[in-house]
């Protein structure tokens, strides 16, 4: 039953103004995604474009997960990190495509609008993921203590 007034328990470990404690890291590692979706997509078709055709291909993919950032407001509120991700994905990708047609005049089919949300949310959403559990496993373990702290046997 809800009381007014109080939070309910399905938050836990929420800081009190459900603020995201490390944007930085967020924003770095959303980054390495986008990155690494123009190398994986790069080598898979192998194809072999200098740092130039690497730039044309990779910044609309910034601005529109960037500003779809801001809409969703990824990097300011803690609640439903997953959820938000998942939402800058499909609204960037979206954003991404339609300047890729219209500021680089490349084309953009629709299996590649397809591919790129599957893989840029998987890759956004699973490092949050794989954080998430990461943090979960090493709070449940019990501390070490005493001279097994130390490296010690005894």
């Amino acid at each position: 039953m809800r009381v007014p007034g109080r939070r309910q328990a399905t938050l836990p470990r929420m800081t009190r103004d459900e603020t995201v404690r490390r944007p930085g890291v967020a924003v770095a590692a959303d980054a390495a995604c986008l990155v690494a979706f123009v190398l994986l997509g790069r080598g898979s078709h192998g194809l072999n474009g200098g740092s130039d055709w690497f730039v044309t291909v990779l910044w609309p993919f910034v601005v529109g997960w960037y500003a779809a950032s801001v809409a969703t407001r990824l990097y300011l509120l803690a609640v439903h990190p997953w959820r938000r991700a998942a939402a800058t994905a499909v609204l960037g990708v979206t954003i991404a495509c339609l300047l890729r047609v219209t500021a680089t005049s490349r084309s953009t089919p629709v299996v590649f609008g397809v591919v790129a949300v599957t893989f840029i949310t998987m890759a956004t959403v699973g490092w949050r993921a794989a954080t998430r559990l990461v943090t979960r496993v090493r709070a449940a373990r019990p501390p070490v203590s005493g001279s097994a702290a130390r490296g010690g046997l005894g």
